[in-house]
């Protein structure tokens, strides 16, 4: 787990010298104690960071909100291999928010259990225990912590063994009358030892987790001081994993970190760090490969950008940079920022133009490396000679969207610049659920109190989801039936959904989509929502159908919704706004909110929130009609 993380280090170390100039050493930075560390963690903006990326994990942090090193080592612990019993965390946040009393057992054990706010979270805090109340030497702590990390509950409570004292008891009764012997109520002794009992379930060794909290902090004060560099690293680590580096583009926008397409002019060989956010790397794009990405990168190290794909098939070796690299290279926008379409572009090195550019300048380089100069280049560089090698003006028509993001996702393995659901946010949100990201890693939950919980989707009642059929793999069963799986996705993320034989009959239309009379080719993309439960197994999570119907994208479906508040002018009040801003805040979604204020007089104030809500949402409504009561009123439109 450690090797990868300390390739990132190294890598985003490496981002952050060629972009700032600075030779970081991490081991004279404040990672211990900065601030901007314990804000990502309270934030939820962990993506990426060693250990506590984890949607439970994260909402963890932020009910938790850790402010030292030892809260980060003992959250590492307390979520391994777990998460622990839900009892335990809370009673662990709890007492570290203060809303419950940390109780020590007995005061003479506060200096063990300080750290941990009286809970005991680690294996070695059982040995001291054992040692200082009850008398056990170390090798006889040993036993204990041995019979904990093992889980060795009969061994612990019912075999009777000889203790360096020369007594034979079992190790609950040496604890016990040790204890006894040492000054300690026995009630006292005997809640630890159960505490120790229930422990064992989840028992983690503090030496391990400390380990582990030392490239938790150091990464996670790279991602706050350096977050471009950072994920720029954490993408790269995964090159060649499409599913990896799918999951943390998402993340990285979640995080409000853009990525970007690869561009000629910017990107690098790998995931590259710029001032906008993150650009995808020329050698992750599908057909270049390492070896062409160095060669267009020396090039324009040595002779500067490239102005447009003229320049850069003019510059590079055609033979290594051929039209299929070109190809791909404009298929991902790496040409974009140059001002050309990539249909113009494509059009520029087809094959079957007799003017391509290619074929020219394949010719042109074989004349030069047989040491024969044209005309060109004797006057070329002449102005106003005739032999300039101009490129043509920019065309204004570009593919449809469709086509060219579908180009794009053939060499990048993922849409980069837009997605084919992006313009119907809102409707999908209504078509579903949940999201797939949702259903895959569950989500975060906030109470009235403000009280974050990870919330897993399951259980056996059926529910939405919705998206773009992106694969299908056609099946039979034993009986000969026909069936699928079907890879469905949002925006986000991707999930394998089967579609059982009885389903299958009845929305095969429907997945097969709109289809080409003369090829039989699928044209256009398929949008579905399906209902259905999800199955956690070996096999990874699946999601079950149990129906499929067509989802209609369009204006008229992705309307947004408006939240009507009318409220009465002696109700408006600074406490009032707070009040339904903090109900607003906990029903997020895409419709908008309209305040209106009537006078006795009739003038009618209207004012627009700065927020967007789930109107449909039984509880956001009934919330807002119970803080409003006989002040107002609220309704959707």
């Amino acid at each position: 787990l450690g090797l990868r993380t300390l390739t990132v280090i190294s890598k985003a170390l490496r981002n952050i010298k060629d972009n700032y100039g600075i030779d970081l050493d991490l081991e004279k930075t404040n990672w211990k104690t900065d601030e901007g560390v314990f804000k990502l963690m309270e934030t939820g903006g962990t993506n990426g960071v060693f250990q506590i990326e984890s949607p439970g994990m994260r909402a963890l942090l932020k009910r938790m909100k850790p402010d030292t090193y030892d809260d980060v080592v003992a959250v590492i612990a307390l979520y391994r291999p777990g998460p622990l019993g839900a009892g335990m965390v809370d009673d662990f946040v709890d007492r570290k928010q203060g809303r419950k009393k940390i109780v020590y057992y007995d005061e003479r054990l506060k200096d063990i259990l300080e750290s941990t706010y009286g809970t005991i979270v680690y294996q070695e805090q059982v040995m001291r225990i054992s040692i200082v109340m009850s008398g056990f030497t170390l090798g006889e702590s040993d036993k204990v912590r041995k019979a904990v990390a093992k889980k060795k509950i009969a061994l612990m409570k019912e075999v009777e063994q000889k203790w360096d004292d020369g007594n034979v008891e079992t190790m609950e009764n040496h604890w016990l009358n040790g204890a006894v012997r040492n000054g300690y109520e026995r009630a006292t002794a005997q809640k630890i030892w159960d505490d120790v009992l229930a422990f064992a379930e989840y028992a983690f060794n503090k030496s391990h987790s400390a380990a582990y909290g030392i490239l938790t902090m150091q990464t996670a004060w790279l991602k706050a001081h350096y977050p471009n560099e950072y994920m720029a690293a954490v993408l790269t680590s995964y090159t060649g994993k499409t599913d990896k580096i799918v999951h943390y583009v998402s993340a990285c926008r979640h995080d409000g970190i853009q990525v970007l397409p690869p561009d000629i002019n910017e990107s690098g060989k790998e995931f590259t760090a710029t001032k906008e956010g993150v650009r995808f790397g020329l050698a992750g794009i599908r057909g270049v490969g390492e070896g062409v990405a160095d060669l267009i990168i020396e090039e324009r190290e040595r002779g500067g950008n490239f102005k447009n794909l003229h320049d850069l098939v003019d510059r590079v070796d055609t033979g290594t940079c051929n039209r299929r690299v070109i190809e791909a290279l404009i298929k991902g926008g790496a040409f974009d920022s140059t001002g050309y379409p990539r249909r113009q572009l494509m059009e520029f090195v087809d094959k079957n133009n007799p003017a391509n550019i290619i074929d020219a300048a394949t010719k042109r380089q074989k004349d030069r490396a047989a040491g024969q100069s044209s005309m060109f280049d004797l006057f070329g560089d002449v102005e106003g000679a005739g032999f300039e090698d101009e490129a043509p003006e920019p065309s204004p028509v570009e593919w449809d969207r469709t086509l060219k993001l579908a180009q794009e996702r053939e060499v990048l393995g993922l849409y980069i610049s837009d997605h084919p659901l992006r313009p119907y946010e809102y409707a999908l949100s209504k078509a579903r659920d949940y999201t797939l990201g949702e259903v895959l890693n569950g989500y975060e939950k906030t109470s009235v109190t403000g009280e974050v919980r990870h919330v897993d989707v399951g259980g056996e009642k059926p529910f939405w989801v919705a998206g773009m059929v992106s694969g299908m793999q056609k099946r039979t069963t034993k009986n000969g039936d026909p069936m699928a799986i079907v890879q469905l996705e949002d925006m986000e993320n991707e999930l394998d959904v089967v579609v059982f034989p009885k389903a299958y009959k009845k929305s095969a239309a429907v997945l097969a989509g709109q289809t080409d009379e003369q090829t039989g080719e699928q044209t256009g993309d398929v949008f579905v929502r399906v209902l259905g439960r999800i199955d956690r197994s070996d096999r990874g999570d699946q999601f079950l159908a149990t129906a499929v119907e067509p989802l209609e994208l369009s204006e008229k479906t992705n309307k947004p919704k408006v939240l009507e508040i009318m409220l009465e002018p002696s109700a408006l009040s600074r406490s009032m706004l707070e009040q339904l801003q903090k109900v607003l805040s906990l029903h997020q979604g895409f419709d908008r909110v309209e305040l209106f204020v009537v006078s006795e007089s009739g003038d009618r104030l209207r004012m627009e929130v700065p927020c967007r809500v789930d109107a449909k949402n039984v509880m956001l409504m009934a919330r807002v009609q119970d803080l409003l009561r006989d002040k107002g009123t609220a309704t959707v439109s």
